[in-house]
This record gives structure tokens, sequence and C-alpha cells, in this order.
């Protein structure tokens, strides 16, 4: 048996979400507490550091790996925390060299060759999913096995970096654990969701489908693939009663990138929340073109109260470019069928698309305020290693290619014929014109009066967005 910690490494609400920390979330990482689950289930000891939820430093969080002495710890990263990681993976290092120190996450599975070579402070990477893999790497190590047996992963053998090739996506994902909440001191009450995205606490974000089909050329699909898979319905159940009688939880943030897209799971799903009198309220995001009237209907009877939507651009040539495979009218068929639900839309906008120029910047403004949408989300685009763009961005911009800076709010991608004082202005513009009216103002207030006790949030959170503004 061996001891494991696993972390979230320190990353401030600031370097995350910039002006809008206050309205930020804190949720813990799914993907480290699946991975705990999993471990622990093949007989390993492990803990987990929740350290960018818990307001940690570099040093609380080698304090308490001092204190453990685990034979390995796992650190998950985006592209925005590499540099984070390694700085804890070097720390670690310094202070006990016994410790073998293995990265997992988006970041790594886009650039593996790249993330070793630049880190050498990393013994070994998880690409893709990593339950299996994980489990395996830590028996090799554990046993002196030959590390170029375990598929999955990018170590140092010498001075090369070998990489083992991708292993094949689980399947069936009911073998795979709930995960390890229970690992998480003062769960859920220590942690909070995104402002705004809550009705009712406690809240958990939850995660019932992987992959997506959809080859979006800003996304990075690296972790979870193009396949989709989900979880059955009696496994999405029982996690969802477990959470609800084992830590009161009366709110779900559910995750995936497609849960609408599985129609007849999710008619099921919906229909035994209803059957089995579940009293809770959820969230989910959507596509515009996998929703109808009926699905949506029956969401909302089933404790559904708000879809976020990826909307991305209000001119059709620029999500046409982007590979979005939808059309303007279809956007506006569905906020208009998720309104006449009685659920509240979300929807996600993006600035400084590689087609982008000022008068189609100009018509998405006008579109989102068009839209019957509450809530909107707007970010720069951000070539993310991964991406389709990461690849070809600098034939259609300029690159700024730190990834410390990309959180999707810094500007890191000006297309040619655009600044980035003027996206930074159009930025500020577009949460004014949208939220400074009179319809999203009193549906703000509305939101605030029926829920006084979580008012203090509420207001902190839309402070944040007022800020940003202007």
């Amino acid at each position: 048996m061996a001891s494991i910690v696993l972390v979230n490494p320190p990353l401030s609400l600031e370097e995350r979400y910039g002006d809008l920390s206050e309205a930020g979330n804190t949720l813990p990482s799914i993907g480290i507490c699946t991975l705990a689950a999993v471990l622990r289930q093949a007989g390993h000891k492990v803990r987990i550091i929740e350290a960018a939820s818990w307001g940690y430093d570099h040093g609380d969080a080698l304090r308490e790996i001092v204190e453990v002495s685990p034979d390995y710890v796992g650190i998950t990263t985006l592209t925005l925390s590499v540099f984070s990681a390694a700085k804890l993976a070097e720390m670690i290092e310094e202070a006990d060299k016994r410790i073998r120190v293995i990265i997992g996450g988006a970041h790594v599975t886009a650039v593996p060759r790249e993330t070793m070579a630049m880190f050498p402070q990393f013994d070994a990477g998880v690409l893709g999913e990593g339950e299996d893999t994980v489990v395996e790497l830590v028996g090799a190590y554990e046993n002196g096995a030959d590390l170029k047996g375990v598929k999955g992963i990018v170590y140092r053998e010498g001075e090369e970096v070998v990489v083992t090739g991708m292993r094949p996506f689980i399947r069936d994902l009911d073998r795979v654990p709930f995960p390890a909440f229970d690992l998480l001191p003062d769960f859920p009450r220590g942690y909070r969701p995104p402002a705004f995205r809550f009705k009712r606490l406690p809240a958990a974000s939850i995660v019932t489908s992987r992959g997506c089909p959809y080859k979006c050329i800003f996304c990075d699909r690296s972790v979870f693939g193009s396949v989709c898979r989900g979880h059955s319905v009696d496994y999405v159940m029982e996690m969802i009663k477990d959470l609800v009688n084992r830590y009161g939880i009366r709110e779900f943030l559910i995750e995936d990138d497609t849960f609408v897209t599985f129609k007849s799971r999710l008619i099921a799903l919906c229909e035994r929340i209803l059957r089995e009198n579940l009293k809770i309220s959820w969230s989910s995001l959507g596509r515009v073109n996998s929703v109808d009237r009926d699905m949506l209907k029956l969401m909302k009877r089933a404790g559904c109260w708000q879809i976020s939507y990826g909307i991305e651009s209000g001119n059709q040539k620029v999500l046409d470019f982007v590979n979005k495979k939808t059309t303007l009218e279809v956007v506006e068929r569905a906020v208009r069928w998720t309104r006449e639900a009685g659920i509240l839309s979300k929807g996600f906008f993006i600035l400084g698309h590689p087609t982008d120029t000022r008068e189609t910047i100009e018509e998405t403004i006008r579109f989102a305020r068009k839209l019957d949408l509450h809530d909107v989300s707007v970010n720069m685009l951000t070539p993310l290693p991964g991406s389709q763009i990461y690849e070809v961005a600098n034939q259609y911009g300029e690159l700024d290619n730190d990834w410390r800076k990309m959180n999707l709010l810094n500007v890191v991608f000006v297309p040619y014929g655009l600044t980035r004082e003027e996206l930074e202005g159009y930025y500020g513009r577009f949460l004014k014109e949208f939220y400074l009216r009179p319809r999203i103002i009193t549906s703000y207030l509305k939101r605030i009066a029926s829920n006084p006790r979580y008012s203090g949030r509420y207001l902190r959170g839309l402070g944040a967005f007022v800020r940003t503004a202007f």
C-alpha cells in the first residue's frame, strides 16, 4: 500500500477570475476526488489538498505534504496553473527527494513532451482519463516494473522523454466509484459555487458523462476525447441520493459538456427524479441544437432552473469558422423555448475570434441583448494547447503564448485588424450594455429578494460584475 497526496495546486481567485474574483467558484475538483476514490479502492492511502479552493499558498501546501510524508504526490493542472504546479513540485523535491511527483490534467495531455522538457521537476505525467492509468503507474513504481508497459503516460528515461501513447477511454463509466468527497475537510459548506449559479445551498458539482463529439476550434478536448460516454441513470441517481443523504446537498451543478445530448438518458433521469420525489434543484450546460420544448418542460419539472448555452458569437460567418454547427436562428429558438419552460438561460460568448472584426463584435453585443437571456459570461478567445486554433493562431493574429495568462479573461490573442485595447473595451461595454437594462436589473433584484439568506453572496458577485464593466 502506497501513501498518495493529490493536489489541486495553489491558484488565487484573482489569478483565475481577475476582477470577477468575488463571483468565483471554489467547488472542489471532481477529477481529483474521482482519482482519490479509485486509488483508495486499489488499497492505497490517499489524502486530498484542495489548495486552490482553500486559498493555500505553496508554503501551506508543502507543509501538509511534508507532514504526511507520502510516497507520491499527484498534481492536476490546467494550462493556467502548470507553473504553479511546477513550483510546488520543485519545493517537494527540495524537501524530500524520495517523493515522486506525477502531473495530470488537460495541459500535460495536450503537450506532454513540451511539459516534461520544460519542467524537469515532474517525474511522470498521466495522459487523458487517469483512473486506470494512475493505479497502474503507481503499481509499476511499487513493483519496480518497466514504465514502458504502462499505457497513457509520459516520463523520462535518462535524457529522453518517453510517451507511451494514449490509453483507450473507459467505456463502462459505471465501474468508476463515486468521487471521494469524504476526503475533503468541511465538505460541502467550506466550498462555494459561482455567484448566480445556485439557488440553494449546500451545492455540489457532478459529472454524469464524458466526451464531446463536436469540434469547435477553440475547445481543448484532450482529456475526455470526442467519444460520448455516460453513466447509467441508476448510477447517477445513486450518486445524487448519496450526496443528498450524506451531505445534505440541495443543489447540483451538472458540468457535463453534452448533458442534454443524451436525450433518452436525460428523459429517463428526469422521470426518475420525479418518480422518487427528490426535492433538488439543478443547472446544466446545453447545446442549442440539442433541446426541444417537451424536454425543457420535463427538465423544469424535475428541478432544472438554469441552462448555460455556448453561443459564442452573434455573427453567422464567425460561428461557421469556429465550427459551431448551428445557426443564429437555432440559438434564438432554444433560448425562447427555455424561457417559455420557466428555466433561466445563460449565454457564453467569446470575443476575439480569428475572424472577428469591430463589426462582428458589435453584432454579437446586439445579438446578446436581443436574446431572452438572464445572464451572460463573456470570455476572450484563448488558444489553449490541444485546441485546433492553437496550431494556427499566428495565421490570424498575434498570440501571447504565456501560459500563466490563459485564464480566458486576459487578452492573449489579438486578431489582425483589432487591438488589445479595443478588445478590453468591448469586454466592458458588452457587460454594461447587457446588464444595465431594466429587465436584467429587475431579474437580479427578484433573484436576490427570493433568496434573502444568500443575498450577501449574490451582492458581492453583482458588485464584481459592475466593477468589471466599469
